[in-house]
C-alpha cells in the first residue's frame, strides 16, 4: 500500500510505495489515493507549498517531527 506525503521542500506530493526515499521535510498524509491525500493537505495546510509559506507554529511542528532532513 502506498504512503502519500506532502514535501515542503520540493513543494509537491510524494508517493512512497516502499520505504520513504525523500530526505527533505515532508509530512505523511492519509488517503487511499493522491487526490484524497491532497484534500487532507489543503484542509490542514491550505495553499502553502513550501515550508516558509506556513505560520511559524506549523513550520516548527514540521521541523520537529520531520522524517527527513536534519536540524
Amino acid at each position: 500500500m502506498a504512503t502519500f506525503a506532502w514535501c515542503f521542500d520540493h513543494g509537491r506530493l510524494h508517493q512512497f510505495d516502499d520505504s520513504p526515499w525523500c530526505t527533505a521535510r515532508w509530512v505523511p498524509l492519509p488517503g487511499a489515493n493522491g487526490e484524497d491525500a491532497l484534500d487532507v493537505k489543503c484542509e490542514t495546510y491550505g495553499k502553502a507549498q513550501l515550508l516558509h509559506e506556513l505560520p511559524d507554529e506549523q513550520q516548527l511542528a514540521i521541523i520537529r517531527s520531520s522524517r527527513g532532513g536534519s536540524e
